[in-house]
């Protein structure tokens, strides 16, 4: 494909790439979706922890579960494509300064983890149990549509219940903090 006369180059992600730097971005933003909570309870306008209760529908976690929810399935998921013993979910109290704490964890648990700890991951069959998808699965299926879509699920919808109760997030607080990045010869 031509892109202002040059051709596009065919560059390989790997697994690395496409989940640990994703994912550390992803937390980052759900840190600030946690301030964003924190300053509109402050406001006045709502109860304090009121935020960290609300969900979408009776059946959904709460706010504050999207978080502790997302930090041990990103530990699950990631030891599952490293081939190593899971992860165990741990509880979190649902109040600001633990699940900022789950969060410097897990970022912490993810920046431990190098490009060859990931190495073959795409290549290997994972299991998947109920209630989710029941079945085994391809490396490649299992990490774009089970471990990513996860992923983004769980901050999609801490994203709508802050929206929900008046927040001002937008996309672009959903997209995060983002930077330009050199495209080969474009800037």
């Amino acid at each position: 494909m031509a892109v202002s006369g040059m051709m596009e180059e065919n560059m390989p992600f790997s697994v690395y790439d496409v989940t640990v730097p994703v994912m550390l971005h992803g937390l980052a933003v759900m840190d600030d979706y946690l301030l964003h909570a924190q300053k509109l309870e402050r406001s006045g306008s709502l109860d304090p922890g009121s935020v960290l209760t609300s969900r979408l529908a009776p059946d959904m976690l709460t706010f504050g579960e999207q978080f502790a929810v997302n930090c041990n399935k990103v530990e699950l998921h990631m030891t599952k494509l490293m081939n190593r013993n899971q992860a165990t979910s741990r509880n979190v109290a649902m109040i600001y300064p633990a699940l900022q704490g789950r969060l410097l964890e897990t970022r912490s648990f993810l920046q431990a983890i190098r490009p060859k700890d990931l190495a073959s991951a795409e290549t290997r069959v994972y299991q998947l149990t109920p209630p989710v998808a029941p079945g085994w699965f391809g490396g490649d299926d299992y990490i774009r549509h089970v471990v990513l879509a996860d992923f983004f699920f769980h901050i999609a919808v801490a994203h709508a219940i802050l929206r929900h109760h008046g927040a001002p997030a937008a996309k672009k607080d959903y997209l995060g903090h983002l930077t330009p990045h050199s495209l080969g010869g474009f800037s």
